[in-house]
């Protein structure tokens, strides 16, 4: 209702004016209501910074945050599964508490940490059949692996195999740069099998898509498999002059490690001098006196130099520079490496590949300085102020020479695994080793604190490719060799069900 006061006319007119005012007003408010009513689902901040609206209103504004709520949280769920899938169009499988793989076996890795450089050999179907496992645990985005095919297997194996799948197929060996060559015939016993080893250090000295790419060189046979991810294998040869994403410094970066679990002498290479002067390996490289190096120093000098033979392991992580280091004297003729490698090449001496790289370093001024050295109970002692989580008493795991007491009457009492009748494919081991390992073995392998192992197969036991890698030892299962394992043979059940059939007459 509008209120007309009937005074004076120029107070009519005023009032008028006051009325027509007010209507406006009036209007004005019911439009804005109405118009409020429109945009309270588009705008319930809007609303809600309006708390004297109506009733209804206020209902409206709440319904309209909680559905504005919901929206929200939808859409964050959905960034993040985008995000996800963005990163790793192949998706991911979790395994274990905080290990992820994805569909194509790889580990995450974030990039930190050492640039691993590996060398992978194989030499028949079996190591090739086993090798795709051990490339896959190993592969990352910022390593180099470098695998050599023995001219012994056909081309055409590799050809048709899973490995080049996974190398050129839809994993793209998970992003890893790899390299595949079939160039040496490695014999057994002969210098043949360093040939090998030393073509991938030339690739990774020589070849420019290599130079200055990685920080630490690692050579496995393809039959071996990593106790730890990529990732953790990255965190523990960070360079000492930063951190990783953990915020612990590192602690094997700088050491040159040459030896196996089954060296008597540990982390260290063992002194010839060491075994007893009728022991077998003793004798095998004495038995033609000294080895008295004759060569040309690095001032231009003849000079003559008696190298200690020292024992150790074919497998090793090397330094750069003592990998630079030998590229580049194995290239002059006249150099130490040269002649020393002349000279077991002239002996025809076993072994060359266990002892020419450790005997090497052990002799050599600065390089015998990497050498690890361990505490009185085997372990590493680490060189920087942080601290390992887990004792090293190995950086390799296998089981070699069990078959008599070592130099000093050592034995193992515990049973190994052997080749069934069936897998026809799998090469037997020598008597000497290294034979198979497998589940029992688990609690040794957690023991030595071994970065990785030798030799596994998957014809042997397959369950420990379920069990490693793994990224602490804690997950390690501590499954040992009980006193003793006799197991029943396999039942042929055919002839049996055969004649259950006729007896039932079908």
């Amino acid at each position: 209702m509008h209120h007309i006061f009937l005074s004076h006319p120029t107070s009519y007119k005023i009032n008028i004016i006051k009325s027509k005012r007010m209507l406006r007003k009036r209007r004005g408010r019911t439009s804005n209501h109405a118009s409020n009513q429109v945009h309270i689902l588009q705008s319930s901040s809007f609303l809600c910074r309006n708390p004297k609206e109506r009733l209804h209103s206020k209902q409206i504004c709440s319904l309209s945050f909680i559905l504005s709520f919901i929206l929200l949280f939808c859409i964050i769920i959905l960034s993040v599964v985008y995000t996800v899938n963005a990163r790793n169009k192949r998706g991911h499988i979790r395994i274990g508490d905080d290990i992820q793989r994805d569909n194509c076996g790889c580990f995450p890795h974030d990039g930190t940490g050492a640039r691993i450089a590996y060398f992978v050999t194989l030499h028949n179907q079996r190591t090739l059949d086993d090798s795709v496992v051990l490339v896959r645990n190993l592969a990352a985005a910022s390593n180099i692996i470098l695998i050599h095919i023995d001219e012994k297997m056909p081309l055409e194996s590799y050809e048709t195999s899973n490995l080049k799948d996974f190398i050129h197929g839809e994993c793209k060996a998970c992003e890893a740069t790899v390299v595949v060559k079939r160039k040496y015939n490695a014999k057994w016993g002969e210098w043949s099998m360093n040939e090998p080893t030393h073509w991938s250090m030339m690739e990774l000295v020589t070849n420019p898509k290599f130079v200055d790419q990685w920080d630490v060189y690692i050579n496995l046979s393809s039959d071996s498999l990593p106790v730890y991810t990529p990732q953790v294998l990255s965190n523990l040869f960070q360079s000492r002059k930063g951190t990783n994403r953990s915020g612990r410094t590192d602690t094997l970066r700088g050491y040159n490690f040459v030896t196996s679990s089954s060296c008597i002498t540990g982390l260290a290479p063992t002194n010839i001098n060491m075994f007893p002067p009728m022991w077998h390996k003793r004798k095998h490289y004495e038995h033609l006196g000294d080895f008295n190096i004759s060569f040309i120093d690095n001032y231009g000098e003849q000079t003559t130099e008696q190298l200690i033979i020292h024992f150790g392991s074919q497998w090793m992580i090397l330094t750069p520079d003592f990998v630079r280091y030998l590229v580049t004297s194995l290239q002059d003729k006249d150099s130490l490496t040269s002649k020393f490698k002349a000279e077991l090449i002239a002996r025809r001496v076993l072994m060359s590949d266990e002892t020419f790289i450790p005997t090497l370093i052990a002799n050599h001024p600065s390089f015998r300085q990497t050498i690890p050295v361990v505490e009185r109970d085997g372990a590493l002692r680490i060189k920087s102020s942080e601290k390992l989580s887990f004792s090293i008493k190995s950086v390799r795991y296998e089981r070699m020479d069990e078959n008599l007491p070592d130099a000093f009457g050592r034995v193992v009492h515990d049973q190994r695994y052997q080749v069934p009748d069936y897998a026809i494919h799998v090469d037997i081991p020598r008597e000497w080793g290294p034979y198979y390992l497998g589940t029992y073995d688990l609690g040794r392998i957690k023991d030595s604190g071994a970065l990785f192992i030798r030799k596994v197969s998957r014809t042997i036991d397959p369950n420990l490719h379920h069990l490693l890698p793994v990224t602490k030892p804690e997950q390690i299962p501590t499954i040992r060799w009980p006193s003793e394992v006799k197991v029943s043979g396999k039942v042929n059940w055919e002839p049996i069900l055969e004649y259950t059939k006729r007896m039932r007459g079908q």
